[in-house]
C-alpha cells in the first residue's frame, strides 16, 4: 500500500494517510460510532482556560454570522471550551459528540483537527472526506496546537470547524494568531505564577537555621541551608508531599532524609502558582519516629536486615527466600561476612548433569568452616532433595545456606526441605523497598560509573515503576541509562521509554496499581490494539479509554 492510499479509499495527503494508519492501529474503524464519554474531572480554572478566555470572547464576536464554531481542548484532547455562531451549529456539533469533556484523540475519534495536531505538533487542515470516521465527513476543520513558550509542551489545541466539504484557507492564519495570543498570555501567567512563588520564598529564605525550598512545576529554589541538607532524592519526596496538598493548604510531617537524618517538614501550597509549594525543613536533634516515604516497604527491608544481623551470630542452616533478582545472593554475602563462601547453583544441573553437580556439592560439604551456598534450591530435582536435606541437618562442615523462590511458590517437597532450615529470611522485592530506591540506585550508579547521579524527576519515575525483575531489572535500566547518557546528571529523558512513568502513578493505591498493570499487560499482549485489549479485559472500549486516562497508562 502506498503512503497516500488506504484500504481502497481515494488517495489522500501523506499526513492524512499516516493519521488514518495510526487510527486503525488504535482499533478505530471508519464505520465505528463515537463514544463521547465526557470527562468529569476537568479543571475549569486551569491556566490554559485562564489564558484563553479573553481570546475566546474576542473570537465569539469575530465569527458572528459565519456559521463557524471554535473548540478549545486540553493536552489530553478533551474539549474544555466552545464558541458557536448560532444554536443550530451548536446542536449539530453536540449530536456529533462535541460536548465539554469529550475526548477527540486519534485513538477515539480517528483523524480530526484536535487529535491529529497533537500527534504531529503543528497546525493541520482536515477537510470533510479526510476525516477517518464517517460521521465527521460533513465537517471541515483546522486545528492548531498551543505550545507553552518556555517548556514547549503542548498545553492545548484550538480547532475551527465549519459544516462544509472544505475548510476556508483563512482558518489557518486566523487560528495561528489566536493560538499565539494564548501562548503569550500563558507566558505572562507563568511568569506571574513563578513570581508569586519567588516572593513567598524570599520572605522566609533568610532564616539561617531552617532549610527553605520552593518547588514549582518548572522551578526549584533553595537557600544555603537547604543546599547543604537536601539531596536530589529529598526533592523527589517533597514533590510527592506537595502533590497531596490543595491550594493554601499547609501540612507538617516528620521525614527521614536521604542522609538518614530526621527532619520536620512544613509544606505550604501557594495559591496561584500552578502547584508551587514552599517547604521549611528543620533538622530534628531529639529522638523521633519519622514518617518514612514508604513506611510499609521500609519496614519489610529493615526486618530483613535485622534478621541477617541476628542469624550471623550462630552457625545454623539458613534459607534465604525471595523473588528472582531481589538480592538473595547479596544477602548470602552479607550473612557470610568475612567467611569464605563455596557456591553451588542448582540452575546448572541441566548443563553439568546431576551426578557431577552432587559430586561437587559433597566435596565442598566435606571442607570445614565458611559457608556452603546452594543457589536456586527451588530448581533441585526430586532425587537431589534428600541429599541436600541430609547436609542441612548434618553436624560439622561449612554452614549451609539455601536461596530459593518464596515458600508459596515451591513444590511440597521443596518446601519441606526449606522447612528443615532452623533459620529463614525473607528478602523483600524492590516494590516493597521504594523508600530506599534513591539510595539503592545511587549505590548501583557508583558501581556502574562513578560520578553519575539521577535528577529528582528521574528518581520520581523510577519510584513509580513496578519492577517485576527487582534489583536485577533496576541494574539493567541504570546500566543502559549510563551508557546512553547525555551528561553526568541522568534525567527523565535519559531513561528508557518504558520507565518514564509519571509520579502520579507512584501515588496510586494497591488496587489501582493492579488494575493499571492488568491494562498494560492486556495492551502488550494485544499489540496495542485497544479493541482487542478491551475484549480481553471484559470491558467496553470507552471504559478502557477512561481507565487509561485515569491511571496514566502510556499506550
Amino acid at each position: 500500500m502506498n503512503p497516500g492510499e488506504t484500504s481502497g479509499r481515494e488517495p489522500v495527503r501523506p499526513e492524512i494517510a499516516l493519521s488514518w494508519k495510526r487510527s486503525a492501529l488504535s482499533g478505530v474503524g471508519p464505520g465505528d460510532g463515537f463514544d463521547a464519554d465526557p470527562a468529569t474531572d476537568l479543571d475549569l480554572s486551569s491556566r490554559l482556560l485562564r489564558a484563553a478566555r479573553p481570546i475566546l470572547d474576542e473570537v465569539a464576536i469575530q465569527i458572528a454570522g459565519t456559521g463557524l464554531c471554535l473548540l478549545l481542548a486540553d493536552r489530553d484532547c478533551r474539549i474544555v471550551a466552545r464558541v458557536f455562531d448560532n444554536q443550530q451549529v451548536e446542536r449539530h456539533m453536540e449530536k456529533l459528540g462535541a460536548v465539554i469533556g469529550s475526548r477527540f484523540g486519534e485513538d477515539t475519534a480517528g483523524t480530526n483537527a484536535i487529535g491529529t495536531p497533537v500527534e504531529v505538533r503543528r497546525g493541520i487542515v482536515v477537510n470533510g472526506e479526510e476525516h477517518y470516521l464517517e460521521r465527521f465527513k460533513g465537517l471541515s476543520c483546522y486545528g492548531h496546537p498551543i505550545l507553552h513558550p518556555v517548556t514547549h509542551r503542548v498545553e492545548g489545541i484550538l480547532d475551527m470547524t465549519c459544516i462544509a466539504p472544505q475548510a476556508n484557507s483563512l482558518f489557518a492564519p486566523f487560528l495561528q494568531r489566536a493560538a499565539a495570543d494564548i501562548e503569550r498570555r500563558l507566558l505572562e501567567g507563568s511568569r506571574a505564577s513563578e513570581q508569586r512563588l519567588v516572593d513567598a520564598f524570599q520572605r522566609v529564605s533568610p532564616q539561617r537555621h531552617v532549610a527553605v525550598a520552593a518547588i514549582g512545576e518548572d522551578i526549584l529554589l533553595s537557600n544555603r541551608t537547604a543546599l547543604d541538607l537536601l539531596d536530589v532524592a529529598d526533592h523527589a519526596a517533597l514533590r510527592g508531599l506537595a502533590a497531596d496538598l490543595l491550594p493554601d493548604q499547609s501540612r507538617t510531617v516528620n521525614l527521614e532524609l536521604a542522609s538518614g537524618q530526621l527532619a520536620t517538614v512544613q509544606a505550604d501550597r501557594i495559591a496561584g502558582t500552578n502547584g508551587g509549594t514552599l517547604f521549611l525543613v528543620e533538622h530534628v536533634h531529639r529522638p523521633n519516629v519519622p514518617i518514612r516515604r514508604r513506611a510499609a516497604g521500609a519496614g519489610v527491608a529493615d526486618r530483613a536486615r535485622a534478621e541477617l544481623r541476628r542469624v550471623r551470630e550462630n552457625a545454623e542452616s539458613v534459607a534465604i527466600v525471595g523473588e528472582s533478582g531481589s538480592g538473595r545472593t547479596t544477602a548470602v554475602r552479607d550473612l557470610a561476612g568475612a567467611d569464605p563462601v563455596h557456591w553451588t547453583d542448582a540452575s546448572r544441573i541441566p548443563i553439568v548433569g546431576l551426578d557431577r553437580w552432587l559430586s561437587v556439592l559433597l566435596e565442598q560439604a566435606s571442607t570445614s568452616g565458611g559457608v556452603l551456598a546452594v543457589e536456586h534450591a527451588h530448581l533441585l530435582p526430586a532425587s537431589a532433595l534428600p541429599v541436600v536435606t541430609d547436609l542441612l541437618i548434618a553436624d560439622g562442615g561449612p554452614r549451609m545456606v539455601l536461596t530459593s523462590s518464596p515458600i508459596a511458590e515451591l513444590s511440597p517437597a521443596a518446601a519441606a526441605m526449606i522447612a528443615r532450615c532452623p533459620e529463614r529470611i525473607a528478602v523483600p522485592p524492590l516494590r516493597q523497598r521504594l523508600g530506599e530506591l534513591p539510595e539503592i540506585a545511587q549505590a548501583m550508579l557508583d558501581e556502574i560509573e562513578p560520578g553519575l547521579s539521577l535528577t529528582s524527576t528521574a528518581l520520581e519515575a523510577l519510584v513509580a515503576g513496578e519492577w517485576p525483575g527487582n534489583l536485577t531489572e533496576l541494574r539493567v535500566v541504570l546500566t543502559r541509562t549510563a551508557r546512553d547518557r547525555t551528561s553526568t546528571r541522568l534525567g527523565l529523558a535519559d531513561l528508557p521509554d518504558a520507565y518514564r512513568t509519571s509520579s502520579r502513578v507512584s501515588r496510586l493505591a494497591g488496587r489501582e496499581r493492579a488494575e493499571r498493570q492488568a491494562i498494560v499487560d492486556a495492551l502488550q499482549e494485544c499489540g496495542g490494539n485497544k479493541v482487542h485489549a478491551a475484549a480481553k479485559l471484559g470491558i467496553s472500549r470507552s471504559t478502557l479509554y477512561s481507565r487509561i486516562r485515569a491511571l496514566d497508562v502510556t499506550s
